[in-house]
């Protein structure tokens, strides 16, 4: 399980299959003055090493813009956001997205960047989130325990298959 936060300030989470921190890491920027994308090739290589053998398939806060937010900002999230996606279909990788509301509301998290820092702390408390600026560490390993405890294919197995009560 590959949990990841998007952005320059982003981070990647890998879990064990047991909810277990396998790793994480912050996500590798390229900068070429005020142009930044994250850089797909180091991206790449640590989640090839972090996942090893093993199969694993990959959620990602779905990006969108603010309303609001400044044109230069929504194109810099826009160019990150992009550079991940290509880098774990590069991979070959199962993609899911969910969006900041569906992942908080489970963990009955507000918006606030603190309190998602909080939380995984208590949940991973060998992980360094020391730091406010390791908020992106916080929410990617909160969105792969969200996908571990609560995501679809969770709750796909908590209820009966609707294709065998339609082929009845």
């Amino acid at each position: 399980m590959i949990g990841i936060d998007p952005g320059l300030t982003g981070a990647a989470a890998v879990l064990e299959p047991d909810g277990q921190l396998r790793t994480y890491l912050d996500l590798p920027v390229i900068r070429d003055h005020a142009l930044a994308w994250i850089d797909g090739d180091r991206l790449l290589s640590t989640l090839l090493e972090a996942k090893g053998s093993d199969t694993a398939r990959v959620i990602i806060e779905r990006a969108a813009s603010r309303p609001r937010q400044g044109v230069r900002s929504a194109f810099s999230f826009g160019l990150a956001f992009g550079s991940i996606l290509a880098t774990v279909q590069a991979l070959r990788l199962p993609i899911e997205l969910v969006t900041p509301a569906q992942w908080k509301r489970v963990l009955g998290l507000p918006a606030d960047k603190r309190a998602a820092l909080d939380r995984a702390r208590l949940l991973f408390p060998s992980a360094d989130l020391s730091h406010a600026r390791h908020h992106g560490r916080a929410e990617a390993l909160l969105i792969d325990y969200w996908c571990l405890r609560h995501g679809p294919a969770q709750r796909a197995a908590a209820r009966p298959t609707d294709r065998a009560n339609n082929e009845e």
